[in-house]
């Protein structure tokens, strides 16, 4: 795969096969924007029906070239695409962007057409770009080669790259940043269906281009979603922000995005970990990408995440709470310093709470914002500051501006404005911000998204920074990979547990009983209470059966469920095979969770955590990472469900042992790296998580192997 991509940016030459003079038609645009943006190489549109093309010589076919160009714009049907990349092929043209549709996103025919292309590509070294997309602009080059009205107008360099998935949308956001947001894009390329450069591959050149500062992505599916994280930890090595749509995450999205580029969305969960797991930050609308761009461009990164709001709104500052609240932020209170500080400064009818509502009499005595800014600065518990200073404008905004730009000059930590004042009636102000750049917003929801952002980024910086001196702990059991070795059935608990065992995961005592009397001596070594389950392949959920008795206390009790329990499954499932029935120890004590692994095609082994029962099963209050996890990532994952208090004790319940929980959960990564190639889907339901210092233990266990999963599902 071709990855000069500074080449692509910037060709020397380009050739526009199936050149038209029609310039309203999709073949004829690319050579008039070409042409009136003073495209400063050689242009060589290629049609045999013309001799000149808009005054440019015409050549009937790519043979004819002086020269291979270094990018070729193909705009023919569909039927001769094959064809027109053979030559450039042939030719030794590097890169190739394809317009034409009509393949894989059409299916049938579309399938073999795409799959032919790629062929091609491959033989002859091409970067193919497409098919079904619109074409690149990079301002500083003057290269606008694609088509859409967005190709007439002129746009200002800029240190923002995207890559986009969907060409009108893509471009739009180009265009509104530059409108709206007085953003201007480096280079703007769209992928369609992606069957040769990808989105990935266009987002590494971006790291390393020295004119990027800010990447941007839109993204319908990867097929090569398995680099996100590696090429996330990059960028955030090079301190360049990703800011990422993922769309295509309802079933009905995925559908729509199946038919636009063919890409399948994949599962949302697994992005959002990818995500969080690299600091890539997902955006939900255009003004995202404007407003994040802003924050970012302060230059100051807080050290953590608490946020003081300074107000003369009670209402807003509530509103911004909530938003930052909802972001991962904390809003801590200021510590009794501070707040004696405060109270000299705030009037009496003011809130010293953080939010901190100096009221509008802050700005009758303007020295009073320098003391209060200056005052909440110095707090230790505070990492940045939001100040919503509402619709002041004029003179008094002028004012305002010039205090808090002279606190800011001194200050590292960021300090970010909502200054809902019309641009025209605020432009001195708004002038002085821009200068030390101070980010200012027009609303408190924009404003703690925003900051919310620049604070997510920072903590995935310490992150990086943390996970790079402590590895990752890998292990391998050769005992593990024999026992799955060639398995195409369900491995059912008892052997599913011995093979978590070979990883140090906790399991609970048990032995595998074949008759009633195996059963009860089984029973009497554990030791009573126990619990009887049949293990069979053909019954991976054992309660609807009726095949599971619990708190069986005596010889009698044990002898009379096994029997009980193998009738069950026969009613059950005639021809089901038993393989016998597990006794095992009755656990008490613990809280009921869940891990999991799937090895998701796109992104390979992923690990999920969760309580277990309603929150899990009903309100789908779990967490994934991609494998492997780190201990500190483990815990992150305990932390960020919404049931976790249940671990950390309510009510007087006993707290649990989640430093156990967490090296359980690096353990099943391990195991889910190291038998990557044996296991599709992993279930640990129960764990039983015991109060602090017991450790844990799975109460069941089931392993799907990589070949018992359809691969049309999988």
């Amino acid at each position: 795969m071709r990855t000069d991509l500074a080449r692509f940016f910037n060709p020397r030459s380009i050739a526009i096969i199936g050149a038209s003079q029609d310039t309203v038609s999709i073949s004829g645009q690319p050579l008039k924007h070409l042409l009136s943006h003073k495209y400063p190489g050689e242009l060589y549109p290629v049609n045999p029906k013309y001799p000149e093309v808009l005054g440019v010589k015409c050549y009937p076919s790519l043979a004819a070239l002086p020269k291979a160009p270094d990018l070729a714009l193909v705009l023919v049907n569909a039927s001769r695409v094959a064809d027109a990349l053979r030559q450039c092929g042939k030719l030794g043209v590097p890169y190739a962007i394809v317009f034409s549709s009509g393949f894989s996103e059409t299916g049938g025919k579309g399938i073999a057409m795409q799959r032919e292309l790629a062929e091609i590509a491959a033989e002859f070294n091409i970067g193919i770009i497409g098919p079904n997309c619109q074409g690149m602009i990079n301002p500083a080059g003057r290269v606008y080669a694609g088509f859409g009205s967005i190709f007439g107008a002129d746009y200002e360099p800029g240190r923002i790259s995207m890559v986009s998935q969907s060409g009108g949308f893509g471009f739009s956001v180009m265009n509104l940043a530059a409108l709206d947001g007085g953003l201007h894009f480096r280079q703007m390329v769209t992928t369609g269906n992606e069957i040769g450069v990808s989105s990935l591959d266009f987002i590494n050149y971006f790291i390393d281009d020295e004119h990027t500062d800010i990447i941007a992505c839109y993204i319908e599916g990867l097929k090569d979603a398995n680099r996100l994280i590696s090429i996330g930890n990059r960028a955030l090595e090079k301190k360049k922000p990703i800011f990422a749509w993922k769309v295509g995450n309802t079933e009905q999205g995925q559908k729509a995005a199946a038919s636009h580029t063919a890409n399948l969305g994949g599962a949302m969960a697994l992005y959002k970990a990818a995500f969080h797991q690299s600091g890539i930050i997902q955006v939900d609308d255009i003004q995202d990408v404007i407003d994040y761009s802003r924050a970012f461009q302060c230059g100051k990164l807080p050290a953590g995440n608490r946020v003081a709001i300074i107000t003369i709104s009670g209402g807003a500052g509530i509103l911004m709470t909530d938003e930052c609240v909802a972001r991962g932020m904390q809003v801590p209170q200021v510590t009794a310093a501070t707040t004696d500080k405060l109270r000299d400064i705030v009037p009496s009818f003011g809130s010293l709470v953080n939010p901190i509502d100096v009221t509008a009499a802050i700005f009758s005595d303007l020295t009073m914002i320098s003391r209060t800014l200056n005052a909440v600065l110095d707090d230790p518990n505070v990492d940045s500051i939001a100040m919503i200073n509402a619709s002041l404008m004029g003179d008094l905004a002028a004012s305002v501006a010039r205090e808090i730009v002279a606190v800011a000059k001194h200050s590292k930590k960021p300090i970010f404005l909502t200054w809902s004042a019309r641009d025209s009636v605020a432009t001195e102000a708004y002038a002085m911000l821009d200068a030390e750049k101070i980010p200012h917003y027009k609303s408190p929801v924009r404003c703690g998204r925003a900051l919310s952002a620049l604070s997510y980024y920072s903590q995935a910086l310490r992150r990086a920074d943390a996970s790079r001196t402590v590895p990752v702990p890998l292990i391998t059991s050769t005992d593990a990979r024999d026992m799955l070795a060639g398995k195409t059935d369900d491995i059912t608990e008892f052997a599913a547990k011995q093979v978590l065992a070979r990883y140090g995961i906790g399991v609970t005592i048990e032995e595998l009983a074949t008759s009633r009397e195996q059963a009860v001596a089984h029973a009497k070594r554990i030791g009573y209470p126990v619990v009887l389950k049949v293990q069979s392949p053909d019954i991976p959920h054992k309660t609807e059966a009726k095949a599971v008795r619990l708190g069986l206390a005596s010889d009698a009790d044990v002898a009379d469920a096994y029997d009980e329990i193998v009738r069950n499954a026969k009613a059950y499932k005639r021809d089901a095979r038993v393989d016998g029935v597990l006794v095992q120890e009755m656990v008490t004590g613990g809280i009921e969770a869940i891990l999991g692994v799937t090895n998701d095609p796109l992104f390979g082994p992923a690990v999920m955590f969760g309580l277990g029962g309603i929150f899990a099963e009903v309100l789908k209050d779990v967490a994934f990472r991609i494998a492997p996890v780190s201990k500190a990532g483990a815990l992150e994952m305990i932390a960020e469900i919404k049931g976790y208090a249940v671990l950390t004790g309510v009510r007087g319940a006993a707290h649990a042992d989640i430093d156990a929980l967490a090296d359980a959960i690096v353990r099943l990564s391990a195991l889910a790296i190291d038998l990557k190639d044996r296991v599709a889907e992993l279930d640990i339901n129960p764990l039983f998580v015991l109060p602090k210092g017991k450790g844990v233990k799975a109460g069941d266990a089931l392993i799907k192997p990589l070949s018992a999963v359809d691969p049309a599902q999988g």
